[in-house]
């Protein structure tokens, strides 16, 4: 059974990181800072450490999309990455890690287009 399955996102997983967005986000990422700054690196990744990725961007569509709430440019302390740069790195990265040039983003649900993706 493909990972993907272990990436379920529930309202206690969605409420605790509208409450703590940016420590649950260096929580979650810092272990992956180099891969979120290079896509061969992201694309060399297990598959298990991609799914951390792809479940905590998906975690930060829907805080955008129900809360606004996103890296804000003029808060010079806020460490959130951008939310489109960062969805763009997964999808770039798991299109590498799949052995392919390219891959179109449909937008929406990211668990979703990364699985899409992986097992076209």
């Amino acid at each position: 059974m493909p990972s993907m399955e272990l990436v379920a996102i529930d309202e206690r997983v969605l409420a605790l990181a509208r409450e703590h967005p940016r420590g649950t986000e260096r929580r979650t990422l810092l272990p992956y800072r180099e891969s979120l700054n290079d896509l061969a690196t992201y694309a060399r990744l297990p598959e298990r450490d991609r799914d951390v990725i792809v479940r905590w961007t998906e975690v930060r569509r829907r805080l955008v999309e129900a809360h606004a709430l996103d890296h804000d440019p003029a808060n010079l302390a806020d460490p959130l990455l951008p939310y489109a740069a960062l969805r763009a790195h997964v999808i770039a990265g798991e299109c590498r890690a799949s052995g392919r040039v390219a891959c179109a983003d449909p937008g929406g649900d990211l668990i979703a287009a990364v699985r899409a993706i992986r097992f076209a």
